[in-house]
């Protein structure tokens, strides 16, 4: 079975990102899928389906401007996102379209331009299905939705190949983005959303079904074969950040939000943290570890780090580590869907704050907890609230944390549903 498989995330920073990919991919291949070629999201936002393969030297200078850019202050990382940004606009601008009325002339075009985009054409050919790996793609009305969309509707309606959309949130309220949604949505081979709040939403204009996100195949290590490895010395660190703590002794997890990508200045929100911080120490034991799950946390968190001497669990650290710090916590503070995902899959309470859309309401409300998401741009506002709302869950430390573990290994399972579309046997 040829698999397509678009929006490939497995190159991005992020760790949700990465983790959602790799884990989607393993459940693709073992259902018998062979994926052909992978669209990534660069590709998507640069409308750039790599018909030519890279020279090796030129990889590895990207590689290392990929590096220097994870690395690079936050500042730096803007100037260089909004370069880019131009950049793609100006090429993408010619060929995607940016409203429903525009795909089929859109269509056209591409189709019809000889040396746009060849060897992709040709692929599309020869494959049995295309996959997309929808994530946290649908919202907006940027580079990469709409791509996203053209895409499956060239795919469909020009190519006549299946095509389905897998372990996503949705959230269309920008209306050019939904116009466009409600009419390629129906022509999907199958939907598949990452939380159901998603489903009900988009109920209207498609047959699309619930399956958990995809990272739930993650499972975190158990605590009696992990800590005697993961008490050595320099276990957690990986380079430039340092994470020295003790996993033996109680720890929790505080982390950022997808919202911090609509920020400029990020000072005041530092303080914020800083404040935040200073009041759990006054009211939980344990140790307080920071993590870093996407580029722009690092400007916040990795500042706070150096002046509270507090352990930080890196950006590039590999997500199955991710994974077990999570999951061993005794929870997690954070605006982070995957993280939390990693944490409930060890049994570790989430503590939301709010995110860029209503993805981490519809988690808490999954996973049964309150679904009240505290402020992540004025944490300290809420400071008192998480507090007791997290000595609550210590106290109940044991209880709770059985019952979320039974509950994350039921959404282990029914995360392979996402590829249920591919053992129907139409594709044979």
């Amino acid at each position: 079975m040829k698999v397509l498989f678009i929006n490939d995330s497995t190159s991005n920073p992020n760790w949700g990102d990465r983790a959602a990919a790799i884990s989607l991919r393993a459940m693709i291949s073992a259902r018998g899928g062979q994926i052909v070629h992978a669209v990534s999201e660069l590709d998507l936002v640069l409308a750039s389906f790599g018909e030519r393969p890279v020279p090796q030297e030129l990889a590895g200078k990207r590689r290392a401007r990929e590096v220097a850019t994870a690395l690079a202050p936050p500042a730096l990382a803007q100037i260089k996102r909004k370069i880019g940004q131009r950049s793609a606009s100006s090429r993408e601008s010619r060929l995607i379209p940016r409203a429903w009325k525009d795909f089929e002339p859109s269509a056209r075009r591409v189709l019809d331009k000889k040396g746009v985009w060849p060897d992709f054409w040709r692929t599309i050919q020869d494959i049995d299905v295309a996959v997309i790996h929808g994530d946290g793609a649908m919202v907006g009305n940027g580079a990469h939705p709409r791509t996203i969309l053209f895409l499956s509707y060239l795919i469909k309606k020009h190519f006549d190949k299946p095509v389905i959309i897998v372990n996503h949130t949705a959230d269309f309220d920008q209306p050019d983005l939904r116009e466009m949604a409600q009419h390629v949505y129906p022509l999907f081979d199958d939907v598949v959303f990452r939380d159901p709040v998603s489903a009900e939403r988009c109920k209207t204009f498609c047959a699309g079904r619930f399956a958990p996100d995809t990272t739930f195949w993650f499972e975190p290590v158990d605590p009696e074969a992990w800590v005697p490895l993961a008490r050595r010395m320099t276990y957690f660190d990986v380079w430039p950040d340092t994470a020295r703590f003790d996993p033996a002794q109680p720890y929790l997890c505080l982390g950022g939000s997808s919202i911090f990508a609509t920020l400029g200045q990020r000072n005041a929100l530092a303080d914020e943290y800083r404040r935040l911080v200073e009041h759990l120490q006054s009211v939980y034991s344990g140790q307080i570890v920071l993590t870093v799950s996407d580029i722009v946390d690092q400007g916040i968190f990795r500042p706070l780090a150096e002046q509270l001497k507090l352990p930080l669990i890196g950006l590039t650290t590999p997500v199955q580590l991710v994974a077990d710090v999570l999951g061993n916590a005794d929870a997690y503070i954070g605006g982070r869907w995957h993280p939390s995902i990693f944490a409930l899959r060890g049994g570790a309470p989430i503590l939301p704050l709010s995110a860029k859309t209503f993805k981490m309401r519809a988690l808490t409300d999954m996973a049964g907890l309150p679904v009240t998401a505290f402020d992540a741009l004025h944490p300290e506002r809420d400071q008192q609230a998480i507090g007791r709302q997290l000595l609550s869950y210590v106290e109940r430390r044991n209880e709770l944390r059985a019952s979320l573990r039974d509950w994350a290994e039921e959404m282990a399972a029914d995360s392979w549903n996402n590829v249920a579309y591919l053992d129907r046997g139409q594709l044979h």
